[in-house]
């Protein structure tokens, strides 16, 4: 590794190859461009972009990614959250405003990242940002298993989307630093989890079950947070298909 003069520099941890940033829809490539730049400094480099604006060869994003130029190049383009989150473990999910219902309680930027380093020395996990306008919906953050925020001064406005980037790309970095209790769990990927929740609620809808608005996807949010607050591990997953198979076959047999 070359040798560095920083003032104060350490080793990246190994835990933050499994650590992605995942931007959604972004609006300008300059954002992308400071994105990556924030992430380098930090020892990140798994960046993944849903329905970005226009980035590659853009003048502003490389010249804002400054010295992070593979990390900018390295970014993966898809087109929808699940393309972008299926192999991970668990999603954290970034907001500045208060949310009501079926979203878990809200943690700080520093705790989040407590439990990022810790997930992460065994499984992948996401950090999740939303557009520069309005964030994260509400949908997109029932698919996390933690929603944190930057505690700011009352009344001042919101940071830019980089700035966040590098406040919990920092946050991550400086709580991966040292000794780190470990999950010892084996996790179930995300895509997982969800193809249970949608079975399961298919199989409620098919037994007559009435979700809230008569919106299915809504009873599909709920399951979403009973099931990503308990972390689920891969033979709870296989348990629960199992059960399900067993109650598809009674409904089919009219028992």
């Amino acid at each position: 590794m070359k040798a560095s003069n920083r003032a104060l520099a350490r080793r990246p941890p190994d835990n933050l190859a499994n650590v992605r940033f995942i931007l959604v829809e972004t609006q300008t490539p300059g954002n992308v461009g400071s994105t990556a730049r924030a992430m380098k400094t930090m020892g990140l480099s798994d960046l993944v972009l849903v329905n970005p604006t226009p980035f590659r060869g853009v003048p502003e994003a490389r010249n804002l990614a400054h010295g992070a130029l593979d990390v900018l190049e390295g970014a993966r383009v898809v087109t929808d959250l699940q393309e972008a989150v299926g192999d991970l473990h668990m999603l954290v999910g970034t907001t500045n405003r208060r949310r009501i219902g079926v979203l878990p309680e809200m943690v700080t930027a520093k705790e989040a990242a407590v439990e990022i380093a810790a997930i992460s020395q065994d499984h992948r996990v996401g950090v999740l940002f939303g557009r520069e306008d309005r964030g994260l919906s509400t949908a997109h953050l029932t698919h996390c298993q933690v929603v944190a925020t930057i505690p700011v001064a009352e009344g001042m406005p919101s940071l830019n989307l980089s700035h966040a980037v590098q406040v919990f790309a920092y946050e991550v970095f400086q709580a991966s630093l040292g000794a780190l209790r470990r999950r010892p769990a084996d996790l179930a990927a995300l895509s997982e989890q969800e193809a249970l929740i949608q079975r399961v609620n298919s199989l409620l809808l098919a037994i007559g079950f009435k979700p809230f608005k008569e919106d299915p996807g809504t009873f599909a949010q709920t399951l979403r947070r009973v099931f990503g607050r308990a972390g689920m591990e891969r033979r709870d997953v296989r348990a629960l298909h199992k059960l399900v198979a067993t109650l598809q076959r009674r409904i089919e047999l009219g028992e």
